[in-house]
């Protein structure tokens, strides 16, 4: 099972990393070559590019299932936690303070609405 505090510092931060027990196998990066990339000096694999849509986290997923040493890890976040295809990313990733933002726009466009001057 892949370690969080083992990962190489090459991985781009987020759910998907590859730790130090890397063997330079290829299974994944033949698997997910959109995903995974070849430290040539070190000669290991690292997650060089993060999986957005479905089907790259599906396939990132199959590349951490086939992975003979258990290098690669997820960090536990479930598939069902990702956004459907109706459902865009973006809202998933919007901050507190957007939502404030938007909240204290809908205040204001009432109160335009009923014709006081904010």
């Amino acid at each position: 099972m892949a370690n969080l505090q083992d990962k190489t510092p090459e991985n781009v931060p987020g759910r998907y990393y590859v730790d130090n027990t890397c063997i330079d196998c290829d299974m994944c990066r033949e698997i997910a070559p959109q995903i995974f990339k070849r430290h040539d000096d070190g000669a290991y694999s690292y997650v060089y590019r993060q999986p957005v849509t479905n089907e790259e986290i599906a396939v990132a997923e199959e590349a951490l299932a086939h992975c003979p040493t258990e290098t690669i890890g997820n960090d536990g976040v479930s598939l069902e936690l990702l956004p459907t295809p109706s459902q865009p990313v973006a809202d998933k990733l919007r901050t507190p303070s957007e939502s404030r933002g938007d909240a204290l726009e809908q205040t204001l466009e009432k109160t335009r609405e009923a014709g006081v001057d904010a």
